[in-house]
């Protein structure tokens, strides 16, 4: 087996590793987001102004989360370029 052919099935495999955990932790965090806006919503007397910071930080992770995947994801694709191209 050539040694291009060797690096890009570890690039590949380290993507789906990459990946699988990615979306492992996506559906915990949503999870997580989910039973948190159930446990809020079981008091009347939170408002909306007092569930703003939760809401906000929601917010924040996810934008956060898509930027982090597809920072990794261009890492992957530069990675395999540079190995394709030798």
């Amino acid at each position: 087996m050539e040694p291009t052919n060797i690096t890009k099935q570890m690039i590949d495999f380290q993507r789906i590793l990459f990946n699988n955990t990615y979306n492992a932790a996506t559906i915990i965090q949503d999870n997580s987001e989910n039973m948190m806006s159930a446990y809020m919503k079981q008091f009347p007397w939170m408002t909306e102004e007092t569930k703003k910071p939760f809401n906000d930080s929601v917010t924040f992770l996810k934008s956060a989360r898509e930027d982090y995947k597809k920072t990794v994801d261009q890492g992957f694709d530069k990675l395999e370029e540079l190995v394709v191209s030798k």
